[in-house]
This record gives C-alpha cells, structure tokens and sequence, in this order.
C-alpha cells in the first residue's frame, strides 16, 4: 500500500482524523484503552501535571497545538478563562463539538504557533504533548517562542512537554519496522501501529512512516511525517537566547528529576519581563 506523504505540518492525516487520533491520545478517563502500561500512565500523568499547574498560574489560558482539546476541554472545566490554538480546521471542529458536549465555554482559533496574533496575553500558556517536535528547524523553534514571549503576561508561565531523543531510535534499520503501540478499538478490535523511520544526523530530523493495522485489515491507514529530535542543551540555549528563565524541569510527567536517562524533557518557564513586541 502506498504511504500518504504528509506536505506540511498542518497537513498531517494523523491530524485530519480526529477520530482516530483521540483513541490513540485518549483522556484520562478512556485511558484503559492503551494496551501499553507506559503509555497510559503518561497520558494519565500528563492531565494531571497541565490540569494542576494552570490552575496555579491561573488565567487567562492558552493552549497551542490544543488538537480536539484533550486538556483545553478539562482545563475549561476548572472554570479557567482558556484559549486553544491548533493548525487543523478538523480537530479544532471535534474540539469545538466535544467542548459543547461537555457544556464548557473554550475559544478555539486555527492558527500557525509560530506566527499566532491573538492581541492578548495570558498567565498560562501551554505547549503539550511533544507539538514543538513538529517545528523541523532552530529557527521555527525560536519562532514560536518569540511568538509566545509576546503572548505571555508579566509573571506568566510557559510549560510544555518532549521526548528525550532515545539514541537507540536513531541507531535503528531504517528497512525494518517496529511496533510502537497498540489499543482496543469500539469499531476495529485490537489496532496496532508500526513505524519505520530514517535520522538525518545533520539537521536532527527523523522520517517516520506509520502502519495501522487491525484484524483482517493489515495497513489500512499508511502516511508519512517529520519531526525534528530537540536535544536538552539546545533545548535550554534557545529558550534563553528568546528570554525565557526555565524555573523547572523534570524527566516525566509525573515531576521526576530530569536525567541523562529520563524519556520526556518538561519544562516549566518564565520570562525576566513581559514583552511589548
């Protein structure tokens, strides 16, 4: 079967059908789902950190690359002023039908995180769930911090979440593939999702081909991406050189120190002083 080649981030079919996407990045309550114990305990986690830490910074709330409002949708239940921001016209239409399900007030607006104008500012600002890994150069990464400094209210807070580059993903056959993960589909059964991936050393970018597969359908959603590995001193480096101060970093979700070994890079930051830009 012929792969589906993703032409730009927004573009991604992953993106394109929310419904697939929300069983495989389910809310915590749906969570039993996932076959993978790591895994659910990190989406698990991962509600709770975003969830605890906007309710002590407070609103207004931005989320960027809110997706179908996952966490803009709980966050909003808190009874916290929250914007969601996302490229998908698609997602940000389930956002929008699941938030009035849910009977919560969210704006949700499309727009690019590296170039978003919302002329307002806000104490929270979100970046979950390894979106900046979308941004494919330092450059789009400077960008969208810029673009949030220029969000961000005096004494804000910006937080958001990344994988830890695994050496051992970049060392892999790039002919071979490799089960990621696998879920208990309401229409499907049992899907499983398989990849495999190339790494361009001299630009960090990893090439990554997926395959969904379920009972009597082998490879019945095959597409392409990118993402960029962003690794922690460079990480740090680009985040002072666009004013941001990290006051916290952890290696999971679940507030564990950060080390040479952790598999996410979470990150709690602020700004010296609001910017007038």
């Amino acid at each position: 079967m012929r792969a589906e080649v993703q032409p730009a981030m927004e573009e991604c079919l992953l993106y394109a059908d929310p419904a697939l996407y929300d069983r495989m990045f389910p809310a915590a309550a749906a969570a039993s789902a996932l076959f993978d114990e790591v895994r659910r305990g990190r989406l698990m986690a991962s509600e709770r950190f975003y969830l605890e830490e906007a309710q002590r910074s407070g609103g207004p709330v931005l989320e960027l690359a809110c997706g179908s409002g996952r966490l803009t949708i709980p966050i909003a239940g808190l009874g916290l002023n929250v914007t969601g921001v996302d490229l998908s016209a698609t997602m940000l239409e389930a956002a929008r039908a699941k938030a009035a399900a849910a009977g919560v007030r969210v704006e949700f607006i499309r727009g690019d995180m590296r170039s978003f104008d919302l002329r307002q500012r806000f104490a929270t600002i979100l970046i979950p769930g390894n979106s900046l890994v979308h941004l494919l150069s330092v450059q789009e990464l400077k960008q969208c911090f810029q673009n949030v400094r220029r969000h961000l209210a005096a004494g804000g807070r910006l937080m958001f979440d990344i994988s830890h580059p695994d050496l051992a993903l970049l060392e892999r056959d790039p002919t071979k593939r490799y089960p990621v993960f696998s879920w208990q589909d309401p229409e499907r059964g049992t899907v499983s999702l398989e990849e495999i991936t190339s790494y361009d050393a001299g630009t960090n970018v990893r090439d990554v081909r997926w395959f969904f597969s379920c009972e009597g359908k082998p490879d019945f959603k095959v597409f392409d991406y990118r993402l960029r590995f962003i690794f922690p001193d460079e990480l740090l480096r680009i985040l002072a050189e666009t004013g941001f101060l990290v006051e916290e970093r952890y290696g999971e979700l679940t507030r564990a120190p950060f080390t040479a070994t952790s598999p996410r890079q979470v990150c709690i930051c602020s700004g010296a002083e609001a910017s007038t830009g």
